[in-house]
């Protein structure tokens, strides 16, 4: 497929939010091509500036509040298909493509890149990888990072270093494609990636089933998850004071027929069935409140714990416990039985402090291997680090920072341990 495909035939100017946890930077820059970002970097550099990619906006709010922001800088103009194989299940994108508009183009070929996103038509790959956000699909079909085969980023020193798919140059021997997924834009801005892609399932089924208590729910999952049915994903959901389990199928029709007349014997009860586009969309509405939104004046925290997949029961009760003794109320939970993450969003009753922040958060560090806060008040994350206890690979991490940014040019501060 040509470079010249719709996505990316106009050059656009940023139209996405400017302020990250309240700061406002001086400059908003949207450069035309993956060398021009290198250039802007360079020059970013030389004046001591502090520059943030910006993709599509969806996720500004992660991440720990900035030491400095001088430069937004956009990756509205990288948006292009620079070459796509649907024969060869392979597809080259621009960093900018908005992942609903890439899911279009590659569902013309019957194809799909098999992941989640609560805002997909303005969530960007780039802010994908970036990020390395991921949802209840997961559990089947793993992240972008497993599907990413190639890499293109730009550097404070002005190059443009690719590595894997289809155009190989690894200059530093790192596996460089996945050691950029979820580095929050600290080692360099991504300009463009490689993916392998999948056919679309010719069906899905979702079968889902109320409950009274969290122990019920999580019983039942689990009698689905030790079967040997496989769900592409498997959840455990709390919305409106009311438990759920839903599990997601996908296949052939008949074998997700069979499939879910098995979940529905496993859950007992009262269950609903959705199937096709009637699933996807019920899962687009499950996930929605789980999209990270900018500060404002919006009070809600929206935190993910994660365990190891077998000490998922333990985490919900524990989450639920520490809630009610720091005065915070859960209006949403999802939990991923296969995967030990539990993610709430929730607000305090008395009006949330950092201090109450600060106390919710070590409380959970007690109880959970993984504690990140995805979206708080700006003025309630200052002095925290969001990501919470600094990972056994730290010290591997700044190592990274020092050779690919020793200026501290690419959001200084917001990534784990001040990074």
């Amino acid at each position: 497929m040509p470079s010249n495909h719709p996505a990316a035939a106009t050059e656009r100017s940023p139209s996405v939010p400017v302020a990250i946890d309240g700061i406002v930077p001086r400059h908003l820059i949207a450069p035309a091509d993956a060398q021009a970002v290198a250039d802007t970097l360079v020059t970013a550099a030389s004046e001591g500036r502090a520059v943030a990619p910006v993709g599509g906006g969806t996720a500004l709010g992660l991440g720990n509040v900035p030491q400095r922001l001088d430069v937004a800088l956009s990756t509205v103009n990288l948006a292009g298909v620079f070459e796509y194989e649907p024969t060869d299940l392979v597809i080259s994108v621009g960093a900018g493509i908005r992942f609903g508009d890439l899911q279009a183009i590659l569902a013309e070929h019957g194809q799909t890149l098999p992941v989640e996103t609560p805002h997909p038509s303005h969530a960007t790959v780039g802010g994908l990888l970036a990020t390395a956000l991921s949802g209840p699909r997961r559990l089947g079909s793993g992240t972008l990072r497993d599907l990413l085969i190639g890499i293109s980023v730009a550097h404070p020193s002005g190059t443009v270093t690719k590595s894997g798919g289809m155009v190989v140059k690894n200059v530093t021997g790192f596996d460089l494609p996945r050691i950029y997924h979820g580095s929050l834009g600290t080692l360099g801005v991504i300009v463009s990636a490689n993916f392998k892609v999948l056919p679309l399932p010719r069906s899905e089924a979702t079968v889902i089933a109320p409950y009274t208590s969290a122990e019920a729910a999580l019983d039942s999952a689990s009698r689905v998850y030790r079967s040997a049915l496989q769900p592409v994903a498997l959840e455990v959901g709390r919305i409106d004071e009311e438990w759920l389990v839903a599990a997601r199928l996908e296949g052939r029709e008949q074998s997700v027929r069979v499939a879910a007349q098995e979940v529905e014997t496993l859950l007992g009860g009262h269950v609903e069935r959705f199937t096709d586009q009637e699933s996807a969309r019920w899962w687009e509405t499950y996930l929605a409140p789980q999209g990270i939104h900018m500060g404002g004046d919006r009070s809600d925290v929206l935190i993910r714990c994660a365990v190891r997949p077998r000490e998922t029961a333990r985490l919900v009760a524990a989450f639920s416990q520490v809630a009610g003794e720091r005065g915070f109320a859960i209006s949403y939970l999802a939990c991923s039985v296969g995967l030990g993450t539990v993610v709430v969003r929730g607000s305090f009753f008395e009006g949330g402090t950092r201090d109450a922040l600060q106390g919710l958060q070590e409380r959970l560090l007690a109880v959970a291997d993984h504690v990140t806060i995805l979206h708080a008040p700006p003025d309630w994350k200052q002095g925290l680090d969001i990501w919470g206890r600094p990972p056994e690979t730290l010290d591997v991490m700044r190592a990274l920072k020092e050779q690919f940014d020793p200026q501290r040019v690419l959001n200084p501060g917001r990534f784990a341990g001040g990074i």
